[in-house]
């Protein structure tokens, strides 16, 4: 598997705090999904699992052929988004109702399962299409749809962290005496039909070893290969090294303008932070609606992953505050305590001299 990262570029398409279970069903989204919404799909599709936190990899050169395919849609077909934004809107409000009636329930089936990944395979395709694709659209266009879509992706938004709640809850329902909890979170989809089919699990002591960190790289017929221990870490190690790390400088895509200094706060889980001061600058992978009150402390934001609609640039823009995205390696580079410069203006996050 090595082989397939060595001669690729990979990047950081999103993280956040959910369970294995949920990231897993990515494998389809990209491929299937993708296909049957807009004829193109991604040839591989990388799932990480990493101290309770999933982040999605993808080949740089397929995402931009996928948006520039978006693009030349958009350019042909001047209805096109509007049929994109409806779809998100209406998919959202189906998969609201079907949570809203599981949030009734005590005990699951199959069926709830199956019904809610199905629900969030549909909702997810048009919702990624729709947040990539304004980051190649021409300035124009972009200026034209902004506003539309940052309406969709905000109606949307809390879909996500509220799937994997269920989805946990569902799998730890039907397990519940044949696994612990907390294997329950790195169980993949497909794992879990393949329970339904003939009550096989895989080996606990297995499961357990994903908690230390996993990857699946799934194909375009959705297989998935996973790996665990040394594997992962040079799997791993084969990403990083295609990415040119500075340890003085790092380079993103400015979300909204302005320059900014301070402290270094890396956040990655926002429960889990109580001491968040005022002035601080918030590093993440990613941020989500659970990050709110920390961006309104913090005098700007810097984020591995994200677009012009991720949530830390929509709230950028909403605040007012400087914000860098998609930097792939903040979270690895910077640490709690450095001294930055964030400059908005040019993109750039710069170490300084202090450090406390």
């Amino acid at each position: 598997m090595n082989e397939i990262f060595t001669d690729k570029i990979w990047t950081k398409n999103w993280s956040g705090n959910w369970s294995l279970l949920f990231g897993s069903l990515y494998g389809r989204i990209y491929t299937q999904g993708l296909e049957d919404l807009a004829g193109r799909h991604f040839n591989y599709n990388l799932i990480v699992f990493e101290g309770q936190t999933s982040v999605n990899y993808l080949v740089a050169d397929e995402l931009k052929d996928y948006c520039t395919h978006l693009t030349d849609l958009i350019k042909d077909d001047l209805m096109f988004p509007q049929r994109l934004s409806d779809q998100v809107i209406n998919n959202t409000d189906k998969i609201f109702a079907l949570m809203k009636a599981l949030n009734l329930k005590n005990e699951f089936l199959q069926s709830d399962f199956t019904k809610l990944q199905q629900a969030r395979l549909i909702i997810t395709t048009a919702n990624f299409s729709l947040k990539k694709v304004i980051d190649y659209l021409p300035a124009d266009l972009r200026e034209k749809h902004l506003e539309l879509f940052t309406k969709v992706r905000l109606y949307t938004e809390p879909v996500y962290n509220e799937t994997d709640r269920l989805l946990r809850k569902i799998a730890q329902t039907i397990l519940k005496n044949k696994l612990p909890n907390e294997l329950c979170a790195v169980l993949t989809n497909q794992e879990m039909e393949t329970y339904f089919i003939n009550g096989i699990l895989p080996n606990a002591n297995d499961l357990a070893e994903r908690m230390d960190g996993c990857a699946i790289l799934y194909d375009f017929f959705g297989h998935g290969t996973a790996c665990t221990g040394s594997a992962y870490r040079n799997l791993l190690s084969a990403i990083t090294n295609k990415i040119s790390i500075s340890t003085d400088e790092i380079k993103g895509t400015a979300a909204f303008r302005g320059i900014a200094r301070g402290k270094v706060r890396i956040v990655l889980d926002p429960q889990k932070c109580q001491d968040f001061q005022v002035g601080e600058i918030l590093v993440t992978g990613m941020t989500r609606p659970e990050y709110l009150s920390l961006m309104k402390k913090s005098t700007a934001f810097i984020t591995d992953a994200g677009g012009l609609l991720s949530h830390a640039a929509i709230v950028a823009r909403e605040l007012k505050k400087p914000c860098i995205i998609g930097t792939e390696i903040a979270t690895k580079v910077l640490k709690d305590g450095d001294q930055v410069e964030v400059d908005a203006d040019k993109g750039v996050v710069r170490k300084l001299d202090k450090r406390v």
